[in-house]
């Protein structure tokens, strides 16, 4: 004790003493830090831990748009609006096909059938008439043509081995009749595609 006590100055009390206060007081500071002895905005965001903030900190709503997400609205370079379903211009969406607002020129069935085929290309790949129920559908919106239109619906024909007969529907009640496949049995038509993106 007496060379501790010889070893004892003013200088080495109060530096010892010094160390201890810096040391506890530190401890005090960090178990003892809260929120509300923050400054707003006085935290740099690099001393923040990385992944520590969460959508719950954060309002996603006041994020602006990410740089490199300039082109997040499109797929392949197109938009949202281009890759929509929609109809071609002369035609209207009815029963999952899109059906011709204006009848063609009455014509024997495999003349309607080519020119139906050959309709829209070579930018889609063409046209068919439609089915008994598409046509009947159309006629909810537009009326048909007189004397009828044709269908895709053929039978063998009960007159004339070898030839068809040709589903056409009169009205728009859906009452139907048969007619040759020949120029006797031309009737009006319209064709029909599948929606195009």
């Amino acid at each position: 004790m007496k060379k501790l006590r010889a070893r004892m100055t003013y200088a080495n009390v109060m530096s010892t003493l010094a160390v201890f206060i810096a040391l506890g007081g530190s401890s005090y500071a960090a178990a003892s830090l809260s929120g509300s002895h923050i400054r707003n905005r006085s935290i740099a965001a690099k001393k923040i831990k990385k992944n520590a903030l969460s959508g719950r900190e954060i309002r996603e709503s006041r994020l602006s748009r990410v740089p490199l997400a300039a082109s997040a609205d499109r797929v392949g370079g197109l938009t949202g609006a281009e890759l929509r379903v929609h109809c071609p211009l002369d035609t209207f969406p009815m029963a999952d096909v899109c059906i011709e607002r204006d009848p063609h020129l009455p014509a024997p069935y495999g003349s309607a059938v080519d020119e139906c085929a050959l309709a829209g290309t070579p930018s889609s790949p063409g046209r068919r008439l439609p089915t008994h129920n598409e046509l009947l559908a159309a006629f909810s919106a537009v009326n048909p043509a007189s004397g009828g239109e044709m269908t895709s619906s053929v039978y063998p024909s009960s007159t004339d081995s070898g030839r068809l007969d040709v589903l056409v529907i009169v009205d728009k009640n859906g009452s139907v009749a048969l007619v040759p496949d020949t120029a006797a049995g031309s009737r009006a038509y319209r064709c029909v595609t599948d929606p195009l993106n």
